[in-house]
This record gives C-alpha cells, sequence and structure tokens, in this order.
C-alpha cells in the first residue's frame, strides 16, 4: 500500500510555485524556509527531497 504523499506544488497567479504541506494546507516549511515563490524546475526535486525526508526512519541522537 503506498502512502498519499504529503507534499504538492501549486502554481501561482505571478507563475511562482508554492509547496504545499497537504496535512497542513499551508505553505511548507523546513529548518525556517516557507517554500513560496518558487521557480518550476526547482519544485520537483525539492517535492522529492522532502518525501524522503519524510520517509526516513526517525532516531533520537
Amino acid at each position: 500500500m503506498t502512502a498519499e504523499p504529503r507534499f504538492e506544488a501549486l502554481k501561482q497567479t505571478d507563475k511562482t510555485w508554492t509547496i504545499i504541506d497537504r496535512r497542513t494546507g499551508q505553505p511548507a516549511e523546513r529548518s525556517g524556509l516557507i517554500l513560496v515563490g518558487l521557480e518550476k524546475r526547482a519544485v520537483l526535486g525539492l517535492i522529492q527531497i522532502l518525501e524522503q525526508i519524510e520517509d526516513a526512519p526517525k532516531r533520537i541522537h
């Protein structure tokens, strides 16, 4: 069974892209960066990275 992706891309009226966190319905945020105003070529790669981070085993350090 494949899990539903957590992140999706949304094209804005100014032709930039926002990565949305589907759990919150808000723009995704990572390390203090809000992922809005992005170029199309960056969005797919960033979504793949975010999904990999999300799927990675969690460990306490």
